[in-house]
């Protein structure tokens, strides 16, 4: 990546408080008047031809893209853990979309292992990736005791965002030459946090502060969650920086849905959160009433992932939520840490993954595949502490 502007300590500190604080108090605003805001407006496109993933769709927001996606003509792979779920919500959207074509791929995002093969399944086929969604997320490990995966984990980092980072890898050589990646990010991004003195190399079993959740604050659910949705936006501007480096044209994005109704409220770990322990989940999880349809929640990621003029694709890595791309506290973030990050990704995935080109590609790369072949097998990558 080419070098920032720099900016002064105090400058940087005051404006990074700033945003929050102009942030939190419009998403409060938001947060309650959710249900009574204005419809957004989709844009009706033809993706007649388009493949597109939607991970986490047997339900929620993943399924309500997946449904706005299906109108729009799209082949969908709805990529669930579950595949009966699956098959009903296919039922479902069928109902809406009769003609459309869906088809069920298994995907637990929680395991190392399970984002390999279907990775593996999925370059057998030899099918391009027009969209890619990444959507499966949790708030709360399946059980209290089960706060770790079994690649060693935190469960959320792994369930939420690693797994975006290694399905990402691994199909990068199907992505079309104009694909679109889009993460499901939240509004936690502004009470989420990372410092540049975070471990590089992998670290299992254990829970860091400055990376999992924010220097200072309790590692509690809300916080975890919180840290991988910061994460999505900050794979999100290093990918966009990547192809423009690279020469493609392949645009990531992250967006948030706002405060939207959802299954996943009714997860016992968010559910039962009490208000000592973690007041934001209790507070969402008491005011679930005032939120809005997954429906409408959902329409700025069907947007980032059908919008193919220049000027979205000139905002991607950007925080989109209703239709517009805000300023967030990535936008502080440098090189240096940005960096940092990346690395420490591609050491808990097992992969060495470049993010940096010397110089732009002489030459656009055959449709659907990568400039340099990434084999989707484990790769070892070593990083310096």
């Amino acid at each position: 990546m080419g070098s920032e502007k720099k900016m002064s300590f105090l400058k940087r500190v005051r404006t990074k408080a700033a945003i929050q604080y102009n942030a939190v108090m419009a998403l409060m605003v938001r947060l309650l008047l959710a249900r009574v805001l204005p419809h957004q407006k989709l844009k009706k496109r033809d993706l007649t031809g388009k493949n597109a993933i939607v991970t986490g769709s047997n339900t929620g927001l993943g399924k309500a893209m997946a449904m706005h996606l299906a109108h729009m003509n799209a082949t969908i792979y709805l990529a669930c853990r579950n595949l009966a779920k699956a098959e009903t919500a296919r039922e479902d959207i069928l109902k809406s979309a009769p003609n459309a074509t869906i088809h069920l791929l298994q995907l637990d995002t929680s395991t190392v292992e399970n984002c390999r093969k279907f990775c593996s399944d999925w370059a057998a086929t030899g099918k391009t990736v027009d969209i890619l969604i990444h959507n499966a997320g949790v708030g709360c490990p399946p059980s209290p005791d089960a706060v770790f995966g079994p690649d060693g984990y935190e469960h959320m980092y792994m369930t939420n965002f690693l797994s975006n980072v290694i399905i990402t890898f691994m199909l990068e050589k199907y992505l079309a030459d104009d694909a679109r990646i889009v993460m499901t990010s939240s509004p936690g991004v502004f009470v989420a946090g990372v410092t540049k003195d975070f471990a590089v190399r992998s670290s299992k079993n254990t829970m860091e502060e400055g990376f999992n959740y924010r220097k200072g604050e309790k590692a509690n659910n809300s916080a975890l969650y919180s840290g991988t949705k910061l994460m999505q936006v900050c794979l999100a501007k290093l990918l966009t920086q990547k192809y423009r480096a690279e020469g493609r044209g392949i645009v990531a994005h992250a967006f948030s849905p706002g405060f939207s109704a959802s299954e996943f409220f009714n997860k016992e770990g968010v559910a039962g959160s009490q208000a000592g322990d973690d007041p934001i989940w209790w507070a969402l999880r008491h005011g679930v009433n005032l939120a809005m349809s997954s429906e409408e929640g959902c329409k700025t990621g069907v947007m980032l992932a059908t919008d193919l003029g220049e000027k979205m694709a000139e905002k991607g890595g950007k925080w989109f939520e209703r239709m517009k791309a805000h300023t967030s506290p990535i936008d502080l973030y440098g090189d240096e840490i940005l960096d940092r990050l990346w690395n420490r990704w591609c050491a808990d995935a097992g992969i060495h993954w470049e993010h940096t080109a010397s110089e732009p590609l002489a030459q656009t790369p055959e449709k659907g595949h990568s400039v340099e072949e990434n084999s989707v097998e484990e790769k070892s990558v070593e990083a310096a502490a």
